[in-house]
């Protein structure tokens, strides 16, 4: 690695995940994801009025793209229901500036996370291709400079394609990827299926995706489907079943086989760890059960353990870790593990000492909270892994930063809770935090009763 000091001489790409990326429509303009506005996060999830031009039209499908661009990665909070909240990226890009040669070794690479990971795989091979020449022909760089993809979540899997299946790795020193779901998150199943009694932000979500390439291609393609005795994969016809879309997954299970190929090569990850997250699923009559255990099988798919392995609450561990690698860890949220102090500083050593040490935040702390909530009812924070003594709870609004709430954490029934009522309609963030590390974080959306109900 060309190093000097606590100079990095090589370019970086930051790659954000799903949802990470600003949208807007090309011919009016208009802003379609990444406003700094809670009361559109609200709007958009109630009525849906908001969403309606997000939605993958069958010209985009057949890969006629370009109604709309994506124009930066994330600069405010973001909120999706199940998914939850998805932090800004301001603090990684700052700090990875920090390490390297010149700020024009810099470059973010905001994509359509609507479309596939195949299509902005294409997308990314254009983008290093320019910003590398660019950067051996800058003063600050240099003749023989290679390129550090830093990638968040879906945009591993981005990296991912790019790198194995394209033939990109010639151009790349060192693949970070953080939180990435390599084998796919039950949640994304989970989005699909409908349900009777399906609260109304839910609704709007699973209309918006249940067209979209980008969220099949996070589907699980593990052995998470508990059938009892066994377990199996995920197949398109479970999802046909739920009344997803048989094509996009058939295609994307074929993009997954491809991405599994190849070795892990110049690979670091770190992983989120300790939350409550679906990990398998059951099936029966087209309802979707999501289950918070790992099933632990022999070759033939015969459970001989069902194990509570958690993760970041979307990507389960082993989904996270794949290529039997050892990864860093940190007890933290999917939407939030990379804009923590812990992340860039791992990011940072990666790219000045060629290490990935074990994790940066000690800790088991995790919370689950919902992810919808009506104004004016108790909003119940779990937490685990912690001590009241030590361990301090905190609400705030996630746009204007101000906190609202410094609910006690009392453990009753030998689990740690704190509830507190939001009085007005946006999009909150609750930190729990005990030592010395990063708090953990979770976002829920507040909505007026009658736009939360089924």
């Amino acid at each position: 690695m060309d190093a000097v000091g606590a100079v990095f001489r090589d370019a970086v790409i930051v790659i954000p995940g799903i949802m990470g990326s600003s949208l807007v429509d090309v011919e009016s303009g208009d802003v379609l994801w990444g406003l700094d506005d809670a009361s559109w996060w609200v709007s958009a999830w109630t009525t849906g009025r908001a969403l309606k031009r997000l939605a993958v039209t069958d010209d985009e499908r057949a890969g006629r793209t370009g109604r709309v661009r994506a124009t930066g990665l994330l600069r405010f909070p973001a909120f999706a229901p199940v998914l939850k909240g998805f932090e800004p990226y301001t603090k990684l890009l700052t700090g990875i500036g920090r390490v390297l040669a010149h700020p024009d070794a810099l470059c973010e690479f905001p994509y359509d996370w609507r479309l596939s990971v195949e299509h902005n795989a294409h997308e990314l091979e254009r983008l290093v291709d320019r910003h590398l020449s660019q950067w051996r022909a800058h003063p600050s760089g240099s003749a023989d400079a290679k390129v550090v993809l830093v990638a968040h979540s879906m945009g591993g899997l981005v990296a991912r394609y790019y790198l194995h299946v394209l033939g990109g790795a010639s151009d790349v020193r060192t693949t970070v990827t953080l939180g990435t779901p390599y084998y796919g998150s039950v949640k994304s199943a989970y989005i699909l299926s409908s349900g009777d009694g399906l609260p109304i932000p839910r609704k709007r979500l699973r209309k918006l995706v249940q067209h979209m390439p980008g969220l099949y291609d996070l589907l699980p393609f593990y052995r998470c489907v508990d059938e009892g005795a066994t377990a199996r994969r995920l197949e398109p016809s479970d999802i046909a079943s739920l009344d997803g879309d048989r094509e996009l997954a058939e295609e994307s299970l074929l993009r997954h086989d491809k991405l599994m190929q190849g070795d892990a090569g110049g690979l670091r990850l770190l992983i989120g760890v300790e939350q409550p997250t679906m990990q398998s699923l059951s099936m029966r009559d087209g309802v979707l059960t999501p289950l918070m255990h790992t099933c632990i099988t022999d070759p033939a798919g015969v459970i001989r353990e069902r194990l509570d392995l958690r993760g970041d609450g979307t990507v389960f561990r082993r989904s996270a870790a794949g290529f039997g690698l050892s990864p860093g860890t940190l007890p933290q949220s999917h939407g939030a593990v990379a804009a923590t102090e812990e992340a860039i500083s791992h990011v940072r050593d990666v790219l000045t000492n060629d290490t990935a040490g074990p994790p940066l935040g000690p800790g088991e702390i995790g919370i689950d909270v919902p992810d919808v909530v009506s104004v004016d009812e108790p909003l119940t924070i779990t937490v685990s892994g912690a001590d009241a003594t030590g361990t301090s709870c905190r609400v705030v609004d996630a746009f204007s930063r101000w906190q609202v709430a410094v609910p006690p954490l009392e453990r009753r029934a030998g689990v740690l809770t704190a509830s507190v009522v939001l009085r007005e309609p946006g999009v909150y963030r609750v930190e729990v935090k005990g030592g010395g590390a990063s708090a953990v974080t979770e976002q829920v959306l507040a909505v007026p009763p009658e736009e939360a109900g089924q």
